[in-house]
């Protein structure tokens, strides 16, 4: 998912020259306003929304071509946002305020039927699915964070924190909506890659933090080679490395081997072990490794161990400063 097709970026809001989202609260919306996303007739059919309008509702929305009548006291009770608006119509009692009706809804000319819904359905918890989309939840995420709904916002983080997503799109999206927590896992997936970022990702990511991506590569790698040419700690083999120096050589020999072979080939660590053992088991005929180290289960344990893959995570964040 690229983050330009996602709500409320920078650059839409300029292009609609709104705040929070919201058009000018001081611009009339015509009957014949339509969505800057569609071209539409000039005279549009208006239809209600099937969930979420209330005959007792007392604030109107238009998007797309779809009313919304929604309750002014259930959003001014999660946001301080929309409490703060809602103050200001107030005070015009007795004016036609942009929300006080069909006729002159407040017009969200920049979201869609579909996105809008999405929102709603955590507003008005009955509606709300057993198990959102992850696009559904980006919305979410997008429209609670501008229009300051705080519990809305940390019920879409909680859920995408443990959704698959890129690590390219959880840097966008924990630099666009301020969630520090998402930046250093994915830094680290990024930085554990051999082979090239794509040209689109790399534009998405920018030149600073590609240099950076580059200097903790070129860290990780340093630090894999320079752990293969160590004797690793005494308490590696769970008993004294010296009764194991030959184990040691051939696994130093294999892990210099899938070092080579993957800085040429690609590929990124979290297949590193797995090289490790294949060119240990190239090796057992020159090189035997005992019965205890030749344990698949103890030999990829101790090799995590060995090269500190846990430590990445410390290089990562003093090159990025987190």
């Amino acid at each position: 998912m690229d983050m330009s097709s996602l709500l409320l970026d920078s650059a839409t809001i300029e292009k609609h020259q709104m705040a929070n989202g919201f058009g000018s609260g001081s611009r009339h919306i015509s009957q014949n306003a339509v969505s800057s996303r569609e071209s539409s007739p000039p005279r549009v059919t208006r239809l209600q929304s099937q969930d979420f309008y209330f005959s007792d509702g007392n604030v109107v929305f238009l998007v797309e071509r779809t009313l919304y009548r929604i309750h002014r006291s259930v959003l001014g009770r999660n946001s301080p946002f929309f409490r703060n608006l809602f103050a200001i119509s107030a005070s015009a009692e007795g004016k036609d305020v942009e929300g006080s009706s069909d006729e002159n809804p407040l017009h969200l000319p920049h979201i869609l039927v579909d996105q809008f819904d999405a929102f709603l359905s955590t507003v008005y918890p009955n509606w709300r699915p057993l198990v959102p989309s992850t696009d559904a939840l980006i919305n979410i995420l997008c429209l609670a964070t501008k229009w300051e709904f705080a519990s809305t916002r940390s019920y879409a983080i909680e859920l995408l924190t443990s959704r698959s997503l890129s690590p390219v799109l959880r840097i966008e999206l924990a630099r666009a909506y301020d969630i520090p927590s998402w930046l250093l896992a994915s830094y680290v997936e990024l930085a554990r890659l051999r082979t090239p970022l794509n040209e689109a990702d790399a534009d998405r990511l920018g030149l600073p933090t590609l240099l950076r991506l580059g200097r903790a590569r070129e860290a990780i790698l340093r630090q894999r080679f320079t752990r293969a040419l160590e004797m690793p700690k005494n308490d590696f083999f769970d008993i004294p490395a010296t009764r194991h120096g030959s184990c040691w050589r051939s696994m130093a020999k294999s892990l210099f081997l899938a070092l080579k072979n993957g800085e040429r080939a690609g590929g990124s660590d979290e297949d590193l072990l797995d090289d490790v053992l294949a060119a240990s088991r190239r090796l057992q005929d020159d090189e035997p490794l005992c019965q205890s180290c030749s344990d698949m289960h103890l030999f990829r344990a101790r090799c995590s161990r060995w090269l500190d893959i846990d430590g990445d995570a410390a290089i990562v964040a003093n090159i990025f400063n987190l």
